[in-house]
C-alpha cells in the first residue's frame, strides 16, 4: 500500500513539475510581426539563409515603395535564434506560444517585433498562386509595376507626387489598392483636395497587353467607392471586391 501511495504520489507531482512542451518548431518558412510604425517579414530558408524586410506602415512618412532589406544566416539552438550577418552574430531568446507563433523574449518594444506569426509556407504559397487572391511583396516588380501605374494620374489628381500605403491584392489579371495616398515631399496637400485625399482609398486596375492600368480611383469614409467601382467596372471578379448586400 506504501509503495501504490508513494507512485501516485509520484505522478501528480510530476504533473506539475513537467512543463508543457510544444514540439521542435520548423522556423522554415515566412514569419512577420509589426511595432510601432513598422512591419517586419523575415522568410527562413531550407539551406540555413534568411532574407529579412522592414518597412514603414503607418504615419505620414508611411511609403511601402521603399523597404530597408537585410540577410545572412540563421541557427536555432534550442531556445536561441541566431541570425548571422556580415561576420556578426545577434542571438535571440524565443519562446514558442504554438507552431505557428513565438515570442522574442529578447524584443525592445521600440524597436523589435514581440510576437512572431508564421505565414503560409513558401512552397504551399507558389503552388497555390494561381487562381487566388495573392499579395505581391514589398519591392517585387508586381507590386512596383502596379504602384507606378496608379501614381501618374493619382499625383496629378493630387497636384504633387505621391507615395501610396496600404493593402495591394491580385487576382488573375486584377488588381486592388485599399489605403491612403501622402504626398512624397511630406508637405499638406492642396486646400481644395486635403479633405477628399485624407479619406479611404480604393484603386481597381487592370492588366492588359502585359502592362497594369489603373481602371478606376476614388476615395470615401464608407463603401460609397466600393458601390461606385462596381457600377462603372461590373466585371470585377467578386472575389476581389465582394459586392456591398443592398439595405
Amino acid at each position: 500500500m506504501l509503495a501504490l501511495k508513494s507512485i501516485i504520489y509520484a505522478l501528480i507531482t510530476s504533473s506539475f513539475l513537467t512543463p508543457s512542451l510544444i514540439a521542435a518548431p520548423d522556423i522554415v518558412g515566412e514569419w512577420i510581426t509589426t511595432y510601432g510604425r513598422y512591419s517586419e517579414t523575415t522568410t527562413y530558408k531550407a539551406d540555413g539563409t534568411y532574407v529579412s524586410v522592414t518597412e514603414t506602415v503607418r504615419g505620414p512618412a508611411a511609403n511601402q515603395d521603399a523597404a530597408a532589406k537585410s540577410s545572412g544566416t540563421w541557427t536555432l539552438n534550442g531556445d536561441e535564434l541566431v541570425h548571422t550577418r556580415e561576420g556578426k552574430s545577434c542571438k535571440i531568446k524565443i519562446r514558442m506560444l504554438s507552431p505557428t507563433s513565438f515570442e522574442n523574449l529578447s524584443a525592445s518594444d521600440a524597436y523589435d517585433g514581440r510576437i512572431w506569426e508564421k505565414s503560409m509556407p513558401i512552397q504551399k504559397a507558389e503552388s497555390s498562386r494561381k487562381g487566388k487572391v495573392t499579395e505581391p511583396k514589398i519591392g517585387s516588380p508586381e507590386r512596383k509595376a502596379i504602384m507606378d501605374a496608379m501614381r501618374g494620374p493619382v499625383s496629378k489628381h493630387a497636384g504633387t507626387e505621391v507615395i501610396f500605403t496600404g493593402s495591394v491584392s491580385v487576382y488573375e489579371e486584377w488588381a486592388k489598392l485599399e489605403g491612403h495616398v501622402n504626398p512624397k515631399n511630406g508637405r499638406p496637400f492642396a486646400e481644395e483636395v486635403a479633405d477628399e485625399l485624407e479619406s479611404d482609398f480604393l484603386a481597381i486596375l487592370q492588366k492588359v497587353d502585359g502592362s497594369w492600368k489603373i481602371l478606376y480611383y476614388g476615395w470615401s469614409g464608407d463603401t460609397g467607392t466600393r458601390i461606385e467601382a462596381r457600377e462603372k467596372l461590373p466585371n470585377i471578379p467578386e472575389v476581389l471586391l465582394p459586392k456591398i448586400p443592398k439595405e
